[in-house]
């Protein structure tokens, strides 16, 4: 039985690889009436946010692992590290919420950083009521040049990747319910094909997320082909799954992606 009834936890974008705080904007935009605020990584443990004591109804969080200096992303950015970030942003929107739980939506690589996140604690695993990613690389990416770790990273069969599938199925095994939902994009207008092609993928960039990588398990066969846009609740392995037509960047305003998203915000 699927709940209609909307959540008041607050609700955390992450944006993905090269990603900024304006890629959410839109999307955040078009969900909440209300208003919602910036929190980013800045160094040493310090995070920014644009929170004022504002009343409001619910929370919405446009949220950032990323420092300002690309240089030392470049040369010290990591998943392990973002998803350290992750938790200080965390730990300071928990204090000035007063919200223990809440509700996560990842794009890209921000899926990763998010389920590793997760990961780090059985504290962190109960705090998130529901996970969303969407277009993210779950298996990692076929092409991956190591320029960068957190390229190296997100390569399919990297340490990364292996560590955090082994540490996730652990944690998922033993909770009460499926709070990972899914979404992943075909660019059919780059001529990828929609019927049992594994290949599939959204042209995102450095690295194209194949739809068997966005969708794991072998579950993106029923997602896609007749299925394609036509979201399916409580699956084997997922609360919510779907595929939809659209390419790395359109996927982040597609109205699939906003159902997602009202799922994630229900009990």
């Amino acid at each position: 039985m699927i709940s209609n009834e909307l959540t008041n936890y607050p609700v955390i974008f992450i944006h993905g690889i090269a990603g900024t705080l304006k890629d959410w904007e839109s999307t955040i935009k078009q969900i909440s009436s209300d208003q919602y605020f910036d929190i980013r990584y800045l160094e040493k443990n310090k995070v920014y946010n644009n929170y004022y004591g504002e009343k409001v109804k619910q929370w919405f969080w446009n949220a950032s692992y990323y420092t300002n200096s690309i240089l030392e992303e470049s040369i010290n950015g990591n998943l392990g590290l973002y998803a350290l970030r992750l938790k200080n942003i965390i730990n300071l929107i928990k204090q000035i919420t007063g919200h223990q739980k809440f509700v996560i939506i990842a794009h890209s690589m921000g899926g990763l950083v998010a389920r590793k996140y997760m990961t780090l604690s059985q504290s962190n695993w109960d705090s998130v009521h529901k996970l969303l990613t969407v277009a993210t690389p779950n298996l990692g990416i076929a092409i991956s040049i190591d320029l960068i770790q957190q390229l190296r990273d997100l390569k399919r069969n990297s340490k990364f990747i292996e560590k955090l599938t082994k540490k996730w199925e652990e944690f998922y095994k033993n909770s009460d319910y499926k709070k990972w939902g899914v979404i992943g994009g075909i660019n059919t207008k780059a001529g990828y094909s929609t019927k049992n092609d594994p290949n599939a993928t959204d042209s995102a960039g450095i690295g194209y997320v194949e739809i068997s990588s966005s969708i794991p398990y072998d579950e993106w066969k029923d997602a896609i082909d007749e299925n394609i846009e036509k979201e399916s609740f409580d699956t084997t392995n997922f609360g919510f799954r779907l595929a939809v037509k659209a390419n790395h960047v359109e996927i982040l305003e597609n109205e699939g992606t906003i159902r997602g998203i009202n799922w994630a915000r229900t009990f």
